[in-house]
């Protein structure tokens, strides 16, 4: 691993790339592709997905919350100074919450909220390429 000082904003806009597409997108596919009257249990089933089968690839199945212990390990404090940076922390802790109304079955799952709190993470990593990308370090 390359210590995060020793990134390049190159670096870390690949790694920002790889995160929008592993965790930003499927973080929202699951949910996304669930028909308007699906029933609470298949909304759950989409949120299981989302949260604790987010990608599958050579390295097996990866979790949500796998994905973004990875990256900011990747990056290190590469992100601190830059403003999105909290913002895509706090999307991304409140969209690993949801894993929690998943354990309890006598929730009930607001699949609108679920739907934009996950949408939120890609939207703020999204935010966070654009300033590091547009970024003067």
């Amino acid at each position: 691993m390359i210590e995060s000082d020793q990134l390049s904003r190159d670096d870390v806009l690949d790694a920002l790339l790889d995160l929008k597409h592993d965790l930003g997108k499927y973080l929202r596919m699951p949910l996304a592709m669930l028909p308007a009257e699906a029933t609470e249990s298949e909304v759950r089933e989409a949120l299981e997905t989302a949260l604790l089968k987010t990608r599958s690839g050579p390295k097996g199945v990866r979790t949500a919350e796998d994905l973004w212990s990875a990256f900011t390990e990747e990056v290190g404090s590469a992100l601190d100074g830059y403003e999105a940076t909290a913002g895509l922390r706090e999307a991304v802790a409140r969209a690993l919450e949801w894993k929690d109304a998943l354990a309890r079955q006598d929730t009930v799952v607001d699949r609108e909220q679920v739907q934009a709190d996950m949408s939120a993470v890609g939207e703020a990593i999204q935010r966070t390429i654009e300033e590091v990308h547009g970024g003067d370090r």
